[in-house]
C-alpha cells in the first residue's frame, strides 16, 4: 500500500514544518505535516500503516456504538418491551436517541453555515453533501466522547480546515479516510485549546479569561503607547474582540487560504501554541496601530471586531519578531 511515505520522511517533514512558508498542499504535503504535527502519525514512518488502521478502525468503532438506532438493542437481542418513545427512563436507548437529535440538530446549524462561499462545504451537490455529513459525524462522535465539554459552537470552523486539507489529499487511500483522520487531528487539537472552551475554567488561571489576561500583558509589554490607548483611554478590553480570536484560532478573522497558512505556522511552532497564538493577535493591533490611535471605543470595537483585509505574511512577520 502507498501510505504517502514518497512524499517525505520524518526529516523532511519536520524541515519544512520549521520553516512554515514551505509547508504547502502540493502532493498533500501539508494534510501529512498536519498529521505529524498534531501527534496523529508518529516521526517514525514505518509505524504509520499500522497507526493509521488502527485509529480508524477506532473511529468506525464509536460510531458503532454512539450512534443510536433506537429500534435495535445494543445487544442484537431488540429492544425491551418497557423501551418505548415516550420514556424518560435514563437507560432507555428512546429517550438517548431524542437528546442524541436535539445535539445534532446543533452541530447541523453550524455546519451549514461552515464557509458558505467554498463549494466544497456549501450547496446541493452530492459531494458538498457528503462533505457536510461526515463533518456532522465526526463532530458528534467528538461530543459523545467528551461529555464534559460537549459540542461548543463554532468548532465546526476549528474542524474545517483539518478536514477539507485531508479530504483533498490526492491520494485515495487517505482522502477517503479523512473523517476519522480529521476526528483525531481535532480531538489532538481541542486537547491543546479545550481550557477555553470549558465554562466552568472561565474564572480559573488556566480558563479563557486568563489567556486574555495573558494577552493584555503582552500587548502592555510589546507596545505600552497602544495599550494605553486601547485599554486605559478606550476601555476596548480583549474579551470585547479577542475572545473569538483565540477561540476560534483566527479562522474569522482571514479568509480560508490564510487561515491556513497561519495554521501552518501555528502548529509547527514547538514553544506552544498558545503563545504563538497570542503572538499573531498582538500582530494583528500592531499592524492596526495608526487606526487604533486615531480612534475612539465605537471605532476600535468596530475595527477590531471586523478586522480588515491585510498581507497574513505581514503579521506572521510582525509575530515572528516579538519576544518568545
Amino acid at each position: 500500500m502507498d501510505n504517502g511515505h514518497n512524499r517525505g520522511g520524518p526529516a523532511s517533514v519536520s524541515d519544512r514544518a520549521a520553516n512554515s512558508t514551505a509547508v504547502t498542499n502540493k502532493k498533500g504535503l501539508r494534510a501529512l505535516t498536519w498529521k505529524v504535527l498534531l501527534g496523529y502519525l508518529p516521526l517514525d514512518t514505518k509505524q504509520w500503516d499500522r497507526v493509521l488502521a488502527q485509529k480508524r478502525a477506532a473511529y468506525q468503532d464509536f460510531c458503532k456504538e454512539l450512534i443510536i438506532n433506537p429500534g435495535a438493542s445494543s445487544n442484537g437481542l431488540g429492544t425491551p418491551m418497557d423501551d418505548h418513545p415516550l420514556s424518560q427512563h435514563t437507560d432507555s436507548r428512546w429517550n438517548a436517541y431524542f437528546q442524541d437529535t436535539e445535539l445534532k440538530e446543533q452541530i447541523d446549524r453550524d455546519v451549514m453555515r461552515t464557509h458558505p462561499d467554498m463549494h466544497f462545504f456549501s450547496g446541493d451537490d452530492t459531494p458538498a453533501m457528503q462533505h457536510r455529513e461526515e463533518m456532522k459525524r465526526a463532530l458528534f462522535i467528538f461530543a459523545k466522547l467528551n461529555p464534559g465539554l460537549r459540542y461548543v459552537q463554532g468548532m465546526n470552523e476549528l474542524f474545517a480546515p483539518l478536514y477539507y486539507h485531508f479530504r483533498s489529499d490526492p491520494l485515495t487511500e487517505h482522502s477517503t479516510h479523512a473523517e476519522a483522520d480529521a476526528f483525531f487531528c481535532f480531538m489532538d487539537l481541542i486537547a491543546e485549546f479545550r481550557d477555553n472552551f470549558c465554562q466552568q475554567l472561565d474564572n480559573s488561571n488556566v480558563g479563557i479569561k486568563a489567556t486574555l489576561t495573558r494577552l493584555d500583558c503582552l500587548l502592555e509589554q510589546a507596545d505600552p503607547e497602544l495599550w494605553h490607548h486601547l485599554q486605559v483611554e478606550n476601555k476596548v478590553n480583549p474579551q470585547f474582540y479577542a475572545f473569538r480570536w483565540i477561540t476560534l484560532l483566527l479562522t474569522q478573522e482571514f479568509p480560508f487560504p490564510d487561515v491556513v497558512r497561519l495554521w501552518d505556522t501555528l502548529f509547527s511552532d514547538i514553544g506552544g501554541r498558545t503563545g504563538c497564538l497570542l503572538r499573531m493577535c498582538i500582530a494583528m493591533l500592531v499592524n492596526v496601530r495608526s487606526e487604533i490611535l486615531q480612534g475612539d471605543f465605537a471605532q476600535n470595537l468596530k475595527l477590531l471586531q471586523s478586522y480588515p483585509p491585510v498581507d497574513v505574511h505581514a503579521i506572521l512577520d510582525r509575530a515572528a519578531n516579538l519576544p518568545h
